[in-house]
């Protein structure tokens, strides 16, 4: 007797920038274009592989695929079904884009440190 599976087939292009509306990729990444596009540029030397011999993945797409997997709460193995990619490669892609913007974070996330500044972001935060 035979048993037959449903497997959905996953997709074997990879995620990029060009390939998505601005739309796609904030409900992929919860940023708008212009945001993934800096973090591309700021990321870029971290990322970035010298060679594509071994099919390196492009920075726009571990960007994307990392954010996907920040925004949505899900599984590596989700995620690398709807980006085309293994859940090895997945992972491997998060610990990279993760390690390259903890490089970052003392110079991108800073706090205010007088009290009117602590209240104007306050009420920016209460506007949102």
């Amino acid at each position: 007797m035979a048993f037959l599976f449903n497997r959905d087939r996953v997709s074997k292009e990879k995620l990029t920038l060009d390939a998505m509306t601005d739309e796609q990729i904030f409900a992929t990444t919860r940023f708008p274009r212009a945001a993934v596009e800096e973090l591309c540029a700021l990321l870029h030397d971290d990322l970035e592989r010298p060679t594509r011999r071994s099919q390196a993945l492009e920075v726009d797409t571990q960007l994307l695929t990392a954010l996907q997997f920040y925004s949505s709460g899900s599984f590596q193995w989700m995620v690398g079904r709807s980006t085309g990619m293994t859940q090895p490669a997945v992972s491997k892609v998060i610990d990279g884009v993760t390690q390259a913007l903890c490089k970052l974070a003392n110079v991108m996330i800073t706090f205010p440190h007088n009290p009117q500044l602590v209240k104007k972001t306050v009420n920016k935060l209460q506007l949102c």
